[in-house]
């Protein structure tokens, strides 16, 4: 852009100088002949005729040099100092916009008219906009940053805020908005992983100190029990063993459960970006679960898609959501039932949710976690887990997700850590898919999970 607007000066200087160069040999040449004409009218044209006539041409050519007024250089110098102002303008906006693009984390250039002049990629995405150019006030409708650029634009001194974007998962921004020529930069740093690391061992902690209680409590009531009164009853210390054995168990799983939900919610905010085969997923949790429904006397069917069935997804989570799925589907069916798991492939987005969870005309439903609106997936996989358990009155179910709720009315106290859909949830929140259930007294429960696709090439 410099080159170019140092030719465009060239020229225009290069043409003032050739238009006055022409004017002022039109006027040479015309004094010149007229002196010669008058010379020959009168019969004077002598070799010293010549001579006063060509220092009176020289004399006339001076004088127009040095006396006479050029306005249009005038005009000319002005062009060319416009030029190098824009010129100028021009490169300082290139550098903006490279230091901007540069920046690793979200930015953005307000200039002096409150325009976004810059914003490079991650900016672009976090704030949802597209192009440059409008108002900050119509791209932008977060009155923290907006106040933010006002400050520092009216006091010159770096602004320090936070904003928290709210979506399917929340995130967190650190932001500065610091004065930089005429307008303002503004950066924003993502401290969601931060900020999630200390609210799950805040969790964690409140969560493992409660449910972790009872069964503590249970046990040193035992311990304490077996070293006196039972101290010498053989028959009531193996019962004690037995139970102090199921409570150990508990609060392993617990753990476990709790450390899963944890490290889940750590990344949730982060769709994964591998691929998994789901049907591959499914027959290894079926297997995996088959000793454990046969003890219990239930068949476990899977029917739906035959080959492979690909979604993005991180394959050890999914994993989890499987098998927490089948195993509730088994621990709340009845002996001699059977447990179907279905795995459909390539199914539109309108109809994947009917599937999922929408087919039982009489039975109470809702839907535990939503696809984002934002998914552009072309097809989607569905898994769908039904039992022939009691079923789940409709008033229950908007609490199913919640850590360590448990539907144990009429059904019997069910061993688990009441923590596997809540794992189910927030896994199918950071795979960007849908979480369902419907579920019928008397009839059953179906659990459904709606997948993108992989984009097979």
């Amino acid at each position: 852009m410099a080159d170019s607007t140092h030719a465009g000066t060239g020229s225009v200087a290069t043409k003032a100088g050739r238009s006055g160069r022409g004017r002022d040999f039109r006027v040479i040449a015309g004094v010149a002949i007229a002196v010669l004409l008058g010379l020959a009218l009168i019969g004077q044209l002598t070799w010293i005729s010549a001579v006063l006539a060509a220092v009176v041409v020289a004399a006339v050519c001076i004088g127009w040099f040095f006396g006479s007024a050029d306005p249009t250089v005038e005009i000319n110098t002005d062009e060319i100092a416009a030029l190098e102002a824009r010129r100028k303008a021009d490169a300082e906006r290139k550098f903006r916009t490279a230091l901007v693009e540069a920046l690793p984390e979200a930015a953005l250039y307000i200039d002096a008219q409150g325009k976004v002049e810059a914003a490079n990629k991650s900016a672009r995405a976090e704030l949802r906009f597209t192009t440059t150019g409008a108002l900050l006030t119509v791209i932008v409708r977060r009155p923290e940053l907006l106040d933010a650029v006002d400050a520092a634009r009216s006091t010159g001194e770096p602004q320090r805020f936070e904003i928290v974007q709210r979506d399917e998962t929340d995130r967190h921004f650190a932001c500065v908005a610091a004065p930089l020529g005429s307008g303002v930069l503004v950066s924003l740093h993502d401290f969601t992983d931060i900020k999630r690391m200390e609210m799950a061992r805040v969790d964690f902690l409140a969560n493992a100190s409660h449910e972790l209680r009872t069964p503590l409590t249970s046990l040193a009531g035992f311990i304490e029990t077996m070293r006196g009164p039972a101290r010498d009853d053989p028959e009531a210390r193996d019962r004690f063993l037995d139970i102090m054995q199921s409570q150990a168990d508990r609060m392993r799983r617990l753990i476990s459960d709790l450390l899963s939900l944890s490290r889940i919610e750590l990344v949730e905010h982060r769709p994964p970006e591998g691929q998994a085969d789901l049907a591959a997923v499914v027959i290894e949790a079926r297997d995996a679960l088959a000793p454990v429904a046969r003890e219990r006397g239930v068949e476990l069917r899977v029917t739906g898609a035959v080959g492979a069935v690909n979604v993005i997804g991180a394959r050890d989570e999914l994993a989890q959501v499987v098998q927490n799925l089948i195993d509730n589907a088994i621990k709340y069916s009845e002996k001699g039932s059977a447990v179907d798991i279905e795995v459909l492939a390539g199914v539109r987005a309108g109809e994947a949710s009917a599937i999922a969870g929408r087919r039982w005309e009489d039975a109470g439903r809702m839907s535990i976690a939503s696809a984002p609106a934002s998914s552009n997936a072309a097809s989607f996989a569905v898994l769908r887990v039904t039992d022939s358990g009691p079923g789940i009155e409709r008033q229950y179910l908007p609490r199913l997700s919640e850590r360590f709720y448990r539907v144990d009315q009429g059904r019997g106290l069910k061993p688990g850590t009441g923590l596997g859909l809540a794992i189910v949830k927030h896994v199918v929140q950071r795979h960007r898919g849908e979480f369902l259930v419907e579920s019928e007294p008397g009839r059953g429960s179906a659990f459904g999970v709606v997948l993108p696709m992989a984009n097979m090439h």
